[in-house]
């Protein structure tokens, strides 16, 4: 006779714990692969609308349709890098010129003694106790040959991780949802569903909200560039090239403040149901601990938490017998066709 054996509740802590153990390390592992997984899912979010329209305007299957608007993409982006690449060459002689200009005054600036409350202060010892700090620190940045052909393959191969996953994500975008319910209980299908197209929308939206942020910020970052460079070429602007510089910085610092501190909390806050505070602490935080990307995301996941949590309290505390309770709050709708 077989005897079934009987797993104690410590043994089961313990492999659970041994499971999220394995499962972080397995995460911070492929945190690169799952970077490049996350910006394919948000390029796939803003190509699959145009996918959608070509199949529904031209007629074209799916197939079909995600090549034609891929091989646009990839061609409109890599037309749109030559063109940058170019303008920015033709000028680097006289931006390097006006750099050397700004670097040389500069180091006239720091030279000179400053006074405070009578007090004449030297700055030139710092800067000469400075020199050997920073010039160790150059000498040991990775700038030989092998390590910029290692970087750049890299990047290259990271790059094409990115296209292929794209791809599939397109081609595949109509069996996600479905796959993804079919993986649930049957009893718990509908409301999954239900949930995903929460998501989805969420997610939508979010895409909408940061193009519309991204051309705010680019327009301004263009106008008041080109503005200050026009009037400082004209001689309109008093200023020296560092002066220049200096102006440059401090204006897109101003223009990096209004995004964080005014314009992503309002219209992300806003569209996606979040308390403008939230929006703000959450930006903040994650691009201090984790970096740009995760400042990306981070709005959108907070929105995702949101409805999961409300999920989860409508199972817990139930209005009426079984129904769930009802959000105080009208669910989030995006009329664009997104990743199903």
């Amino acid at each position: 006779m077989i005897t079934r054996r009987i797993w104690t509740q410590a043994a089961l802590f313990f492999l659970g714990l041994l499971f999220l153990l394995a499962l972080a390390w397995l995460l911070i592992s492929a945190r690169p692969l799952l970077n490049a997984l996350l910006v394919a899912v948000l390029l796939a979010y803003l190509l699959n609308p145009p996918v959608a329209l070509a199949e529904t305007r031209f007629g074209l299957s799916r197939k079909a349709a995600v090549l034609l608007v891929y091989s646009i993409s990839i061609a409109a982006t890599l037309a749109i890098v030559t063109f940058l690449g170019a303008t920015v060459w033709g000028q680097v002689a006289r931006l390097e010129q006006e750099l050397h200009q700004a670097l040389a005054e500069m180091q006239m600036w720091v030279e000179q003694p400053v006074v405070f409350l009578g007090f004449h202060f030297d700055l030139t010892p710092l800067v000469s106790s400075l020199e050997d700090p920073v010039g160790n620190a150059f000498a040991r940045l990775p700038l030989g040959s092998g390590t910029i052909i290692s970087s750049v393959t890299s990047n290259l191969m990271w790059s094409l991780v990115i296209l292929i996953a794209l791809y599939y994500f397109l081609k595949d975008a109509p069996r996600i949802r479905p796959g993804l319910v079919s993986l649930l209980p049957a009893q718990y299908q509908a409301e999954g569903d239900q949930l995903l197209i929460q998501i989805d929308a969420v997610w939508g939206v979010f895409l909408r909200m940061q193009l519309l942020i991204f051309a705010i910020l680019s327009l301004l970052v263009s106008i008041s560039s080109l503005l200050i460079v026009w009037l400082y070429r004209l001689g309109w602007l008093p200023l020296s090239p560092l002066g220049v510089i200096l102006l440059l910085l401090t204006v897109y610092t101003a223009i990096q403040q209004l995004d964080n501190l005014w314009l992503r909390p309002r219209l992300m806050g806003k569209k996606l149901q979040l308390h403008p505070g939230v929006v703000m602490v959450a930006l903040i935080a994650a691009l201090a601990l984790s970096g740009v990307l995760a400042a990306i995301l981070i709005v959108p996941m907070l929105a995702t938490l949101k409805i999961l949590g409300d999920a989860v309290r409508g199972k817990l505390m139930p209005t009426s017998g079984h129904e769930p309770a009802a959000s105080s709050q009208p669910p989030i709708t995006d009329q664009s066709t997104q990743l199903e």
